[in-house]
């Protein structure tokens, strides 16, 4: 039955996964066709909202590393003494910044794998999907190595700051530019003079193509998380989402101050970090909201039927098709099928019917 549920196991081992087994049969058994019907439709709602969640965190994430290594491009260049200098901080940043597109697309890969019809899900092994902080964590480590960077914390901290202050939660630092952050604000003042070498005027260039080309290239991406996204939740969200999306293509927000004395990379610079900052602080705030639905559209796991909890054996586990259940029922399942483990929701019945023929009240 299913995935190899027969077979001899240690004694005690199968003593545990029998009382798990019939403890789920039993809280099965109580449902009623149609509290089971309406849970489907919670958990698919919930299903629905971490895809989002996760495909919009690939943008985000990818949009915080490309301010933090631009950032760091400045850093260094700023330090550099030589024309040679220069163009290899520039040609290390290009590296890192590929890389970091890379991670991009793997992680909405991964999410819209999980978004496929539902005989795309059930022919997948499920397996745990590894915790968003630890994925987002490696890549800024990624990045920071290849840029040459010295830290990756810090990288981290220039690379958010500011999103709060952008999503219009909270004040602005001292001196620092409109719509802007006080690090990068800094940094980006070396731009406002076009340097007298010639290798280090190309640099900083490149360094502004590179940079404005990402920027727009994570505009196509913010808009292709919208358009797959917001019929997918309620309607006061959506609206939300719309007016915020509207606003990425303000005319303050594409615009050039005419009649400039700096060197027009500064003012480029300077707004293709404006829109990127307040591409990520958008994204941010999509995020929360999607992490919220996805909370609340499921707050028990299916199997067991008991609350999840933040921590602990009720733990919610979240599966590669973006499904969620506890970690002690993923744990128990995963012994039960003999570490060959498929979505007991992708493939319900299937599972239902595996657990009412193991059950020892159905022997």
């Amino acid at each position: 039955m299913g995935a190899g549920l027969s077979g001899a196991a240690p004694a005690q081992t199968a003593s545990d996964e029998d009382r798990w087994v019939q403890r789920v049969h039993e809280a099965q058994s109580r449902r009623t066709p149609e509290a089971l019907q309406a849970a489907r439709q919670r958990i698919e709602s919930a299903r629905q909202a971490e895809v989002s969640v996760r495909k919009c965190r690939a943008v985000k994430s990818h949009a915080v590393r490309s301010r933090a290594l631009a950032a760091e491009c400045l850093t260094q260049m700023a330090s550099s003494s030589s024309p040679e200098e220069h163009m290899a901080v520039q040609g290390r940043w290009q590296s890192a910044q590929l890389a970091s597109r890379a991670r991009q697309d793997q992680a909405w890969g991964k999410a819209h794998q999980a978004a496929g019809s539902a005989l795309m899900r059930t022919a997948a092994a499920a397996a745990v999907m590894a915790d968003a902080s630890d994925d987002e964590e490696e890549a800024m480590q990624e990045a920071a190595q290849l840029v040459g960077a010295a830290n990756a914390r810090t990288m981290a901290a220039v690379g958010s700051e500011g999103l709060a202050t952008a999503a219009g939660c909270g004040s602005a630092p001292m001196g620092a530019l409109p719509g802007g952050s006080g690090a990068v604000d800094a940094l980006l003042a070396q731009l406002r003079e076009e340097p007298a070498d010639e290798s280090e005027c190309t640099a900083k260039f490149l360094l502004y193509e590179g940079y404005a080309s990402e920027v727009e290239q994570m505009r196509g991406s913010l808009l292709k998380f919208h358009a797959e996204s917001w019929t997918a939740v309620p309607a006061a969200v959506a609206a939300d989402m719309d007016k915020k999306v509207r606003g990425i293509d303000s005319a303050e927000a594409m615009g050039i101050p005419d009649g400039a004395r700096e060197w027009f990379v500064f003012h480029m610079m300077r707004k293709a970090e404006r829109n990127n900052l307040k591409m990520a602080s958008v994204l941010e705030g999509f995020e929360k909201s999607l992490e919220f639905l996805a909370a609340n559209s499921q707050s028990e796991c299916p199997i067991c039927l008991e609350a999840f909890t933040e921590r602990g054996e009720h733990s919610a586990e979240t599966l590669s098709c973006c499904h969620k259940v506890c970690s002690d029922c993923w744990e128990h399942w995963s012994a039960v099928t003999h570490g060959r483990p498929f979505c007991p929701l992708c493939r319900q019945d299937e599972f239902l019917g595996a657990v009412a023929s193991r059950a020892p009240s159905a022997r």
